[in-house]
Formats: C-alpha cells, sequence, structure tokens
C-alpha cells in the first residue's frame, strides 16, 4: 500500500509561521518571510508524524509526501532529522499559483502513473493523509483513492494518548 501524508497541519505544526490577511487566507509573503532554517526547525510534529515514520520503517508499505508548499534545502533537513524524509516527495515549484487541489491532483496522478500502479487498482491501493478539504474531496472523486481527514486523526490520537 501507498500512503501519501501532507505536511502543514497533518505531520507538522507550522502555524507560529502562518500569517493571515483581511480575508482570512493565507500571507503568502509572510509565510515566505518566516521559511527560516531556525524558524522551520521550531515547527512542531503532530501525532500523525509517529505514524508516518512507523510507515517508512516498515517493509511492507511505501510512503510519499505530497505538499503545497514549497520546499527548500532546510524543509529537507527538517524531514530528515525528525525521520520523515520518503522515497517519494512532492511538492509545489516556484511560481506555480495553481490551487492546492489542481496542484496536488497533478502530482499524485503522476506519481501512481510513474509507479505503475493500474488504475483499477488506485482506491485499494492509496491512501492520502491531508487536512485540506478540498484535497480530500479531489482524492476521493477525482482519483477516487482512500482520502482520510489528518484533523480528525490527530485529534484521536491526542485523545488516545
Amino acid at each position: 500500500m501507498l500512503f501519501i501524508f501532507d505536511l502543514d497541519h497533518t505531520v507538522i505544526d507550522s502555524s507560529h509561521r502562518q500569517l493571515t490577511l483581511a480575508d482570512g487566507s493565507l500571507d503568502l509573503n509572510a509565510w515566505r518571510e518566516n521559511c527560516t532554517r531556525e524558524k522551520i526547525f521550531a515547527d512542531r510534529l503532530l501525532p500523525l508524524a509517529n505514524s508516518m515514520r512507523r510507515l517508512i520503517s516498515s517493509n511492507r508499505h511505501q510512503v510519499a509526501i505530497c505538499t503545497a508548499r514549497v520546499l527548500s534545502k532546510h524543509d529537507y533537513d527538517f524531514l530528515q532529522q525528525r525521520g520523515l524524509a520518503c522515497e517519494y516527495i512532492l511538492s509545489r515549484s516556484e511560481g506555480d499559483n495553481r490551487r492546492d487541489a489542481d496542484l496536488k491532483y497533478s502530482k499524485i496522478w503522476n506519481l501512481l502513473v510513474g509507479l505503475k500502479i493500474p488504475r483499477a487498482r488506485w482506491q485499494h491501493a492509496v491512501t492520502l493523509v491531508d487536512d485540506n478539504t478540498s484535497v480530500l474531496d479531489m482524492a476521493s472523486n477525482r482519483l477516487q483513492i482512500n482520502a482520510v481527514d489528518a484533523i480528525k486523526i490527530n485529534q484521536e490520537l491526542r485523545k488516545n494518548a
């Protein structure tokens, strides 16, 4: 089975770096300014990070990251040092302004085709874990893969800790 994890609000709490505009949307300029090594390394792990690490160390499963972030060397260093680096890391390219769901649709589609997973098996072979409802809807309806709400799972894991 292939498990695909989002990063922010799924396995990483980077909320200390996120500012919003008056309309409630993410202030991308502030986000970029807050992507220093020091601030990235102040991010905390969410409960799902432990599950992701167990899957990474398993010989029975494959793990991928699919994030709407533009990743820097500091992000890769953070993932490596926290035991979250995996074989497939899909991220936004600089200048790519697609909506998160459209970006992730393209990235995941290309990964599954590249891994030669037959389309008829996607629903049984692939699970996406994400916090964004539009991404979860896209995964379920357009890609027809399993979609798991990270917010709910992290809440359950905290409650049972």
